[in-house]
């Protein structure tokens, strides 16, 4: 493998009704099984929320999810990847949580292996209760009566979704901490914010070091829009930033492309294929 291609999902490859467009499948389904494309996606969703937006790509090669947090082959479920919270950083989330009085999901891995999103039953705020209508019957939903009941087995994320007064106190204390670190921005679809909470060495960039060291590549190049992307970029050799990206990603990346909209990581990776393969 020469160049591993990594693309953002929300608001880079993914329309605003969050899909692949027909033409970006298609284009991309053709450059995998004709070129040798080497294409995968870095995304703070989790497997099931990313393979139902990428429905009819090709994925043979491991998925980044949870902002760096996981790395999973799609087809098996199988995880490469878990970086996990200790026992001393759950604490001080569970006390800053009750400080500011925010509830969250909260995500983990059994023993067994089997997924769960936890969270206390009935005080959901409304971004909580879209974020779960949208995944009715989806097996991980483990809903507890109290909080006492979300601790235990390998947590390695917390989603806050509120308005941004009520995130806003939360956030600057766990920034506060040496080892635990925040993405905090608004919703790509919504006008509420998510305060997304994890290890401070999780990130999209030490992952994806983690997945080119894993298959060998010799060259990483990127595409992304937001906060999220900014150390994906720096990890890779080149960077793209689509046309409606944030001004500071555009300005640690190699290029601009067009936007997101328009198939603009597709279009760049027909009119430069030949340059990596």
């Amino acid at each position: 493998m020469k160049t591993l291609f990594i693309s953002d999902l929300d608001g880079t490859l993914l329309t605003s009704r969050e899909n692949i467009s027909d033409y970006s499948l298609k284009n991309l389904n053709t450059l995998i099984d004709t070129r040798g494309l080497c294409f995968t996606y870095a995304t703070a969703r989790s497997l099931n929320s990313a393979a139902k937006a990428c429905w009819g790509l090709r994925q043979n090669l491991p998925v980044i999810l949870y902002n760096g947090a996981v790395i999973m082959e799609p087809w098996s479920r199988r995880m490469l990847y878990n970086n996990h919270f200790n026992r001393g950083q759950l604490d001080y989330i569970r006390d800053a949580l009750i400080k500011f009085d925010v509830q969250p999901l909260i995500y983990s891995f059994s023993q067994a292996g089997n997924e769960k999103v936890s969270w206390v039953e009935g005080q959901e705020t409304e971004g909580m209760l879209r974020y779960l209508a949208r995944r009715r019957g989806d097996s991980r939903l483990n809903p507890v009566k109290s909080a006492d009941d979300l601790i235990g087995d390998d947590i390695f994320y917390f989603t806050c979704i509120a308005k941004k007064e009520h995130l806003d106190a939360l956030y600057a204390h766990i920034q506060a901490s040496f080892d635990i670190r925040c993405i905090y921005e608004q919703e790509t679809y919504q006008t509420d914010y998510w305060c997304e909470i994890m290890p401070s060495n999780t990130s999209k960039g030490t992952a994806a070091g983690h997945l080119k060291t894993l298959l060998g590549a010799e060259r990483m190049v990127s595409f992304g829009d937001g906060i999220n992307d900014e150390s994906l970029f720096r990890a890779s050799d080149e960077s793209y930033a689509v046309q409606n990206a944030l001004d500071s990603l555009k300005k640690v990346a190699t290029g601009v492309i067009g936007y997101s909209e328009e198939d603009a990581v597709c279009k760049f990776l027909q009119d430069n294929i030949q340059k990596y393969v």
